[in-house]
């Protein structure tokens, strides 16, 4: 099918981390796409990375934005954009908002555009892991019909981490979507854990990393003595699966109105810096020791990824493949910051 005939995608975010590795499958699927980014300049350096292929319109912010004519002749979007941090001042302003607002959004103006077939949306396992029964230790399957059962009053309450408010806004989110009235399309939900890979999108220096990617090139970057970061979230899945995942919901029509979970299975910090140590002897003195060999200590939870692989055929990479991957990227920018 030449790019011609297939339908014109809109992409929210394609800036971002993820949204990044979802534009360039997009264009390499030869899809025409429009994306929609926070300023001139950030469209500016779509162009100048894909040229024609790609077009793109201000919308500096989802929540408030007239996405008219954002939609306008789009068939399908991939709603990528939502924040990411764990830096909470103001939940509602800072997260809850963002995400839930900012999904209603896009959903309201697709559904004004009758062109708009279907919606694959960008949620979390956030949106399915139970903080309240140990979330990813437990010795338990999550599947597509897991909810986590935080409330926006729980996410508000004074004093919540800003991870629980992360994953109420992810789920709160995602409800919205599945709850929304005016559908005029199908929608997709993808659920992936911590996310992990080589970047695509510019990174200019330490402070232009995403949350995920900064934490591994942390762990190339300390002393032998340094700390290791908790094992919040040993459940991983590689970046470009994630984004091959947005590109079959989109295609494959037995996709619509399914919810996929995604991940690659699961590893903790120290197994990461012992295969870190072992696979870069030059780099050791910069990679922390921690306790060589001592293992997570506690169950994790199994995710239920078997519709992903018969619904839309992923195959998931393996963790050290992933974190290689990760770190080899990391070490080419390094060497330009």
């Amino acid at each position: 099918m030449s790019s011609s005939t297939k339908p014109l995608v809109l992409i929210t975010g394609p800036s971002g981390y993820l949204a990044a590795h979802v534009l360039r499958q997009l264009v390499e699927a030869r899809y025409p796409v429009r994306g929609t980014v926070r300023s001139e300049e950030k469209g500016q350096a779509l162009k100048k990375e894909y040229g024609n292929k790609v077009e793109y319109v201000v919308v500096e912010d989802l929540v408030t934005a007239d996405l008219t004519e954002a939609v306008k002749g789009v068939t399908l979007i991939a709603h990528c954009a939502s924040p990411y941090h764990f830096a909470v001042t103001d939940p509602v302003k800072d997260i809850l908002d963002p995400a839930v607002k900012g999904t209603l959004s896009v959903l309201r103006a697709a559904s004004k555009e009758p062109s708009v077939k279907r919606i694959v949306i960008t949620s979390s396992t956030a949106a399915v892991l139970d903080p309240f029964q140990g979330g990813p230790y437990r010795e338990y399957m999550y599947t597509s019909k897991d909810f986590n059962p935080s409330t926006f009053a729980q996410a508000t309450e004074s004093g919540r981490p800003g991870p629980f408010v992360y994953s109420a806004s992810k789920v709160l989110a995602e409800q919205a979507a599945w709850d929304f009235p005016e559908k005029t399309f199908e929608i997709v939900t993808l659920c992936p854990p911590m996310i992990y890979g080589p970047p695509v999108h510019p990174v200019s220096s330490t402070s232009a990393l995403n949350t995920s990617t900064a934490n591994i090139y942390k762990l190339i970057s300390a002393t032998t003595d340094a700390p290791l970061p908790q094992d919040r979230l040993p459940l991983y899945a590689d970046v470009r699966d994630v984004a091959t995942a947005h590109l079959r919901a989109l295609e494959v029509p037995e996709a619509g109105n399914k919810r996929f979970l995604l991940c690659g299975g699961k590893f903790g910090w120290q197994e990461a810096v012992d295969f870190l140590r072992s696979t870069y002897p030059d780099r050791q003195a910069r990679i922390p020791t921690g306790e060589p060999g001592k293992p997570l200590g506690r169950a994790v939870a199994a995710i239920d990824v078997q519709p992903a692989k018969d619904v839309l055929g992923i195959e998931f990479k393996e963790w050290k493949e992933t974190v290689k991957d990760t770190v080899d990227a990391l070490l080419e920018y390094e060497k330009r910051w």
